[in-house]
């Protein structure tokens, strides 16, 4: 089941949900229709079950051996390497299926904003730390930074799956770091 939805998010991923035909999921996994349809009812089913394992991927990317803005640096850095280092440039499952929200249904919407939300939420708690250490003026308004920060990221993976310049790609991310002072490596770590 994991290799057959591997295969199939692959598919969702690189070429979006609408241009995804179920005749490239049967050539993708080697099912047949029945087998499909008996596992996964439909193809926007299939599709969820898709994006959940991809969101279990998406969790593996955040730090779990720092916190604060520490956090904060390395996961906008491994967003910059994702988005540039992919030869197929998909970008990001999430940011994918909003962008194309209109094809999908509420239940996949709602998917799609509680990962969105689970972006944000990870910023909230992470500038939340470092204003507690005192590395984070107190004055700043965590919910504004968090929320610009979460428009880094979506900028960051729309670029990637653009094809936009590796270098145009880690500006956002050190802009991103500037508003909050923190040290700019992600440049650096691009040349």
């Amino acid at each position: 089941m994991d290799a057959v939805l591997n295969q199939a998010m692959a598919v969702f991923w690189k070429h979006g949900y609408a241009a995804t035909s179920m005749a490239d999921i049967y050539a993708a996994t080697g099912l047949k229709p029945g087998s499909l349809y008996a596992a996964f009812t439909d193809k926007e089913t299939l599709f969820r079950r898709c994006f959940e394992a991809y969101a279990a991927l998406f969790r593996s990317t955040l730090p779990r051996d720092r916190d604060g803005l520490d956090a904060i640096a390395a996961w906008l850095d491994t967003q910059v390497r994702l988005a540039s280092e992919d030869p197929e440039r998909r970008g990001c499952l999430i940011v994918n299926t909003i962008a194309e929200r209109d094809q999908h249904s509420e239940a996949t919407k709602a998917l799609a904003a509680g990962r969105l939300q689970e972006i944000r939420d990870f910023f909230v708690r992470h500038l939340a730390i470092a204003q507690a250490r005192g590395t984070l003026a107190a004055a700043i308004d965590s919910a504004v930074e968090a929320d610009a920060l979460t428009g880094a990221v979506v900028a960051i993976m729309a670029l990637g799956r653009a094809g936009a310049d590796a270098q145009m790609i880690a500006h956002v991310a050190a802009s991103a770091k500037a508003r909050l002072g923190m040290p700019n490596q992600t440049i650096k770590n691009i040349n």
